[in-house]
């Protein structure tokens, strides 16, 4: 736990040091955020037989899913971001020699990422139902419980791009095609039930899908915890698949970098 802590610390001054980077990403999710919620106004007083089960409003549908969406992306980003951040600043050497295992370095390295982007996500949908007047729950427990598992379902595949960035130093096709897939698919901009079938079977594969789904139930719908169990169960069963496969990808990674002398190098 101390090395958590030396982690957790080290990001802390990290981001301190930066606060002009931090207010910009805010403004930017902001200005998005308010031109989905400014475009949600066109639909307001329209049926959308679709909408009904997510409580028949757009606004908030649309809000909640924009909010996730960026929530995935910086997820995905986090291992590999993490990762290039120790490689330009030249501390990846230290890490590798201290005697942590190579997983510990992975999931701390990432771990105030994931801590910062959680707080992100609450004071952003704090900020949507004042400024925006968005019909939110305070239904926090079951949220919360929903993006940690989501943090843990996407791990795995945030340590596969990781393991793809140091063995090949360029390019994160895994990423990109997952969040790519995520927006299309999992509901973000409009209903899953809208999709063709063939569509429909692959978002059903998608972690993102079931998140998503349980965010709006405990937001929007004010479900109990009772209520989204099958969320909450497929979640968990991503998470154990995707962490253990991505781990895998991330050491072969390390071992192709270190077999040919490139780990330091970006």
């Amino acid at each position: 736990m101390n090395k958590a802590y030396v982690f957790l610390k080290r990001g802390w001054v990290t981001f301190a040091s930066y606060r002009v980077e931090f207010t910009l990403q805010y403004v930017g999710l902001f200005v998005t955020v308010a031109t989905f919620y400014l475009l949600s106004q066109m639909l307001k007083g329209v049926n959308v037989p679709s909408l009904a089960k997510y409580g028949g409003n757009y606004t908030d549908f649309i809000i909640v899913g924009v909010v996730f969406q960026w929530f995935v992306t910086a997820s995905l980003n986090s291992f590999s971001s993490s990762i290039r951040t120790e490689q330009m600043t030249g501390t990846i050497e230290f890490l590798l020699m201290s005697n942590t295992r190579l997983s510990t370095i992975l999931l701390y390295s990432a771990l105030w990422n994931f801590t910062r982007l959680l707080a992100n996500t609450i004071i952003i949908f704090i900020m949507s139902v004042l400024i925006f007047k968005v019909h939110l729950s305070l239904n926090l427990f079951p949220a919360f419980l929903v993006l940690l598992l989501t943090v843990t379902s996407l791990s795995g595949i945030g340590m596969m791009s990781a393991g793809m960035i140091i063995a090949f130093k360029h390019g994160d096709p895994i990423n990109w095609a997952f969040a790519t897939l995520s927006a299309l698919l999992s509901g973000v901009f409009f209903p899953v039930e809208v999709l063709p079938s063939f569509l429909k079977s692959i978002a059903m594969v998608l972690p993102t899908t079931y998140a998503l789904s349980g965010l709006r139930q405990t937001l929007i719908l004010n479900q109990t915890l009772d209520a989204i169990l099958p969320l909450i169960a497929a979640l968990t069963l991503f998470s154990f698949i995707a962490i253990p496969i991505g781990l895998l990808l991330f050491r072969w990674g390390f071992n192709k970098a270190r077999a040919t002398g490139s780990l330091v190098e970006y």
